[in-house]
């Protein structure tokens, strides 16, 4: 059983090079790990660029970027509580995010390079 408090001790003490030090077989596990979140981001990223070359998936992806990224987030109405303005102004944005994850999937299936998405 690992003490917690020595194992915070050395983490402290030993600077950044406490985490070279994972055992040979949890790198291997980690590394694979990785390597099939790699793939699988590329087989999904694919599958959206392969998506929006048809005609159908351009008219269903515009329709999405018509109703999220293209429209207003955040507007002040007379007669609505700060509140509830607020909660759809933050209802608005996670819509964006889903869009705007799909879109940088679908330049990254492309084989394009993308920005970081303000926010």
């Amino acid at each position: 059983m690992i003490d917690v408090q020595d194992l915070v001790s050395s983490a402290s003490a030993g600077g950044w090079e406490w985490f070279g030090g994972v055992d040979e077989k949890v790198q291997e596990a980690l590394n694979l790990d990785q390597k099939k979140s790699n793939e699988d981001q590329a087989a999904i990223a694919t599958a959206w660029a392969d998506f929006a070359a048809t005609p159908g998936g351009q008219k269903a992806l515009q329709q999405l970027f018509d109703n999220t990224l293209l429209r207003t987030v955040f507007f002040v109405q007379l007669g609505l509580d700060p509140q509830s303005m607020a909660t759809y102004g933050a209802f608005r944005e996670g819509q964006n995010s889903v869009a705007h994850l799909i879109a940088r999937l679908i330049a990254e299936g492309r084989g394009e390079t993308t920005k970081p998405r303000d926010v």
